[in-house]
């Protein structure tokens, strides 16, 4: 009789990162998209698995329609998982970047993260117009799960409703909404 062999863990699936090379979060493949992101003063966070201690080096998004309003900006930054697949302690604050211009989005962080799961975050201000680029909701492992009715697109990340400013130490709890667009990619470079 034939032995199975044993499932491995989820980290198997992560742990291959190549140094210099960009990772989002939990993508299942496809095409990348746009995704409008015109709202200001949402807080928006989307899973980021990190399989063993790595060190990052920048944090990024691709910017396809510049914004368009007096100053338009956005914030990055980390938070750890709550134990419970929602962003809880602020882990990095990676700063202001401008989007009035199309293209890729960097600044220089200098972060080491232990194994777990972490929300890669985007707050915005002055966004009106625009977009960045995206995984397609379609393409995109649904972490989140689904709404207690069973009912409607699967959900794929947090928002809330978050004045434009440092980001807040933790993330706030009251009232999140769950995001079922096309998953915007804020994606952070791997350090050697």
């Amino acid at each position: 009789m034939a032995k199975l062999k044993r499932a491995g863990k989820i980290s198997d699936l992560f742990c291959f990162r190549r140094t210099g090379n960009y990772y989002a979060s939990f993508i299942t493949g496809g095409a990348q998209t746009t995704q409008g992101l015109a709202s200001a003063n949402s807080l928006r966070a989307f899973p980021f698995y990190v399989p063993k201690l790595s060190k990052f080096d920048r944090i990024a998004i691709r910017v396809t329609t510049a914004g368009t309003g007096t100053t338009p900006r956005v914030r990055l930054g980390i938070y750890k998982d709550n134990s419970n697949i929602y962003p809880g302690s602020l882990v990095l604050d990676a700063g202001e970047l401008d989007v009035s211009t199309t293209g890729v989005k960097e600044t220089i962080i200098n972060t080491a993260l232990a194994e777990g799961l972490y929300w890669i975050v985007l707050v915005g201000q002055d966004t009106t117009s625009l977009a960045v680029a995206a995984t397609p909701n379609t393409d995109h492992y649904p972490m989140v799960g689904y709404e207690s009715d069973l009912s409607g697109t699967p959900l794929h990340a947090w928002a809330h409703v978050q004045t434009y400013g440092a980001l807040p130490a933790a993330y706030p709890t009251s009232s999140p909404t769950g995001w079922t667009l096309h998953v915007p990619l804020i994606a952070l470079r791997k350090a050697s």
